[in-house]
């Protein structure tokens, strides 16, 4: 019975090992596109004919202040990298790198938005 028992742990402890892995190589891939997101958007941005009107004569640009972009942008990157590096057994609950790694992706959707309709 016990080894019925310890047995069937031990496959959900692999079962669980398997999952923080794929969250940690989701976390890694958000990570290696975050700066490049942030220049497409910000090229992107650019090129529009509102961006051009307020380089050139500073008329229709963003109230988005820059600090709150950068923000979001430091935000996906410290989520990324609590999701990557923090050690399993330090977790503060067992879904926290699940948690992180949602929130990563949602904060760097918000900071590529955020450049969009920003020039």
């Amino acid at each position: 019975m016990n080894e019925t028992a310890s047995t069937g742990t031990g496959a959900a402890e692999a079962s669980g090992a398997a999952h923080d892995q794929r969250l940690r190589m989701a976390a890694k891939v958000g990570l290696a596109l975050l700066v490049p997101t942030a220049v497409v958007s910000v090229v992107l941005s650019l090129m529009t004919e509102r961006a051009a009107d307020c380089v050139m004569y500073g008329n229709r640009c963003s109230s988005i202040p820059g600090p709150m972009i950068f923000g979001v942008f430091l935000v996906s990157a410290a989520l990324g990298v609590f999701a990557v590096g923090c050690p399993r057994e330090r977790l503060p609950f067992t879904s926290a790198r699940s948690w992180a790694v949602k929130l990563q992706g949602v904060a760097q959707v918000a900071m590529a938005m955020l450049l969009l309709v920003s020039p």
